[in-house]
């Protein structure tokens, strides 16, 4: 007979390891995501199509769907410039600049229960003529999601950090990043000081990991963009590590940042389910105690040989996951 957890890995989403926050509550995920082909009058109608709604309109690129079946979104032309639309040549230059900005969705957070229902509007805004990152040499779009920490003193939260530094290069190989998107500082790899010091330091706290990372980048621009989770820990601290490069306009947010680097909403394949099974295996390798610890280890060794290349790292790390039972 299959069991419970057995069905619920097959499920398109998953549940993570550690289901609730430190409330109690059940874990929520914000999501994000970019495209182009759709005005965003046009994706607000498509959405409340979908999942209800009641659609208001805050400002000429900015529309919000309130009181739908997955909560409330937003739906706004991704660009600072938006805030400043009101002044005609602004407007102009944004109308102009559709080619290249993308409009882009934007979750309250919502349980994982919720996720199906918000797929299904993104096969419809497939349907009704989205674009994603490959039908346009500038079309440099990504996905976002921003997974609900299990609490600040949860060990599942540093764990999930030195999980990822670990696994980037073996997630960057699966996801097969669009070329525009290698060509953005957006898809910047992590600093390979950045995950070998977490992947040493098994007992650091988050707020230990908070001053290794300072030590290692300030920016934003990384698959996972720990700053607004950091600001949240201690702003003070925050202030004093990171005011001075991306951290200036950070919003403190309970969450982790998780950007993958190509919008793939026009392929008839794609699924939002492919990114959550991205993020289901950085917190599975964080809660497995050994895998995590033999991966730190397999990379210690691996910084001490010297004439190895980043490619030796991916190989040898999916090498370990497959051997766990976690295969592409």
């Amino acid at each position: 007979m299959t069991s419970d957890r057995a069905r619920a890995a097959e499920a398109p989403f998953p549940p993570l390891p550690v289901a609730l926050n430190a409330e109690g509550r059940p874990r929520r995920t914000g999501v994000e995501v970019e495209f182009a082909g759709l005005d965003e009058s046009e994706v607000a109608r498509v959405l409340s199509g979908v999942l209800g709604g009641e659609i208001e309109q805050s400002g000429p690129y900015l529309y919000s769907l309130c009181g739908s079946r997955i909560g409330d979104l937003t739906v706004e032309l991704d660009t600072a410039l938006r805030k400043n639309s009101d002044r005609r040549l602004v407007q102009e230059g944004l109308d102009l600049a559709r080619g290249i900005i993308p409009v882009e969705v934007i979750t309250a957070p919502i349980p994982a229960s919720a996720l199906p229902r918000l797929d299904a509007a993104l096969s419809a805004l497939r349907d009704a003529g989205a674009k994603g990152s490959g039908q346009g040499v500038f079309y440099g779009f990504g996905v976002h999601l921003n997974p609900e920490i299990a609490g600040l003193d949860h060990p599942l939260t540093p764990a999930t950090i030195r999980a990822y530094g670990l696994i980037e290069e073996h997630l960057r190989a699966e996801d097969r990043i669009d070329g525009t998107r290698r060509l953005l500082p957006f898809v910047d790899r992590w600093p390979a000081a950045l995950i070998d010091a977490p992947a040493g330091a098994a007992t650091a706290s988050l707020r230990d990991l908070m001053v290794l990372y300072a030590r290692h980048t300030t920016s934003r621009n990384h698959g996972l963009d720990l700053l607004p989770l950091f600001r949240h820990l201690d702003d003070r601290r925050f202030q004093r590590l990171f005011g001075g490069g991306d951290g200036g306009t950070t919003h403190a947010r309970p969450t982790f940042h998780f950007r993958l680097p190509d919008s793939r909403i026009d392929e008839a394949d794609w699924s939002l389910s492919q990114a959550w099974r991205d993020w289901l295996l950085v917190e599975t390798v964080a809660a497995d105690e050994a895998l995590l610890d033999r991966l730190a280890a397999a990379r210690l060794r691996y910084r001490d040989r010297l004439l190895s290349g980043r490619g030796d790292w991916r190989n040898e790390s999916t090498a370990i996951l497959a051997e766990a039972g976690h295969r592409a």
